[in-house]
């Protein structure tokens, strides 16, 4: 049978918001899911991400359903959902739900929207006190936890929170004999700040403390931790014009699974993007950036050396777009991003060979998107082209994003 690589590339796309929202079913972190990404996959996450305006306007944001992602290869995505519902009660009393989701470099576990009550008990100050909690039709998937804040989310505030995920799958588990010898437990430390009108700052801390999970059989078991630290740092020169840098740092991700043959998998990555944005709020908008990432992994087969590996993904990339809105609801928005990639994959073991490949990468992005009046919600599709191998492969997948504010 014929293959249409075109097609290939851009058949995902119908399905992209419906795999977002697939985000808010619950899956459990209790295997391991090996890497998969290539030497354009970070030049694709930055040209189908969101744009830096778009950030800005969601650091604030307190009621509000963003989704989107793009193509990464013939059949993998790359997704990021984040949903935001607030409802202030009272002067004392608030109810929140929030789930977010980023998948760009393998399948990864999903938890539900974390359910938020809030209290505000003395009238002076903005400290709250809050109880966190997921749902689930069986009460061993709960999660149980609570919080501090000062001030009031989503703006001028900071937050410590406490997770205890899974809180009753020993007491309440009655599918099989599996249980939790050590119970997985996730810090958070979020932040959203204006110290003035020019700067703007944004926090989201995570520590997933060690766990260790006993399956049904009583022998295999499942271990993991990881730390996840997310920064951005914008100084607006105008109303109009902001330059920023967001970083991004996966360190000890660090996943064993413990069966007749051990397997282990250890995950690092940093990230610095860089950039500027000029013309927000008018008929031009223009980004121009300057992007690192250094991705790592490593796995670990103890009785077969052959699967064992080492991967590392860096990419230097320089971009530019400029956004452009030509009625009441509709706008053009053109991208071009081009950096140099290095990517291997060396084998302890010397039966299997190593992989090297480093080169230019390059594309380029056309977008059309659909907003409303107010641009309070908007919808974007993109189309992108392979300018590194033009003529054996034109075509670059696709991508779709959707934000609203409500």
């Amino acid at each position: 049978m014929r293959r249409y690589p075109f097609l290939e590339k851009f058949a995902c796309l119908p399905l992209l918001m419906f795999a977002a929202f697939k985000a808010m079913a619950l899956e459990v972190d209790r295997d391991i899911y090996h890497v998969r990404l290539f030497d354009e996959s970070f030049l694709d996450i930055s040209a189908n991400a969101f744009r830096k305006s778009q950030n800005v306007s969601w650091f604030d944001t307190t009621n509000g359903l963003r989704m989107g992602g793009g193509s990464s290869s013939t059949d993998r995505l790359f997704l990021q959902s984040e949903l935001r519902l607030n409802h202030r009660m009272s002067d004392s009393f608030n109810f929140g739900l929030e789930l977010e989701q980023n998948d760009f470099y393998a399948k990864k576990p999903v938890q539900q929207p974390i359910l938020s009550i809030d209290a505000y008990p003395f009238s002076s100050t903005d400290v709250g006190f809050s109880f966190l909690g997921t749902t689930s039709v069986h009460k061993k998937d709960a999660d149980l936890g609570v919080a501090l804040t000062l001030g009031r989310r989503y703006k001028n505030y900071i937050r410590l929170s406490w997770l205890s995920n899974n809180h009753y799958y020993n007491e309440k588990n009655d599918t099989d004999d599996s249980y939790y010898t050590t119970r997985p437990k996730t810090w958070m430390l979020q932040s959203a700040y204006r110290p003035s009108q020019h700067w703007q700052i944004y926090l989201n801390f995570k520590n997933r403390q060690a766990s260790d999970f006993v399956f049904d059989d009583q022998v295999s078991r499942f271990k993991n931790e990881f730390y996840d630290y997310k920064a951005t740092v914008n100084y607006h020169l105008n109303a109009h014009q902001f330059a920023g840098v967001e970083i991004h740092t996966l360190l000890d991700a660090r996943s064993i699974l413990e069966t007749s043959a051990d397997k282990i998998q250890d995950i690092r990555y940093r990230s610095v993007d860089l950039y500027w944005v000029s013309g927000v709020g008018q008929a031009y908008e223009l980004t121009v950036g300057l992007r690192h990432d250094d991705f790592v992994e490593e796995f670990t087969h103890s009785s077969n050396a052959a699967e064992s590996y080492n991967f590392q993904l860096q990419t230097t990339q320089a971009y530019t777009s400029v956004y452009h809105d030509i009625s009441t609801h509709q706008a053009w928005d053109i991208g071009l991003y081009a950096g140099w990639s290095e990517r291997r994959r060396i084998y302890p073991s010397s039966t299997n060979a190593d992989s090297i490949n480093e080169g230019v990468q390059a594309k380029l992005r056309t977008s059309w998107e659909y907003h409303s009046a107010d641009k309070k919600s908007r919808m974007l599709f993109s189309f992108s082209l392979n300018l590194d191998d033009l003529a054996d492969d034109p075509t670059d997948g696709g991508g779709i994003t959707f934000q609203s504010s409500f």
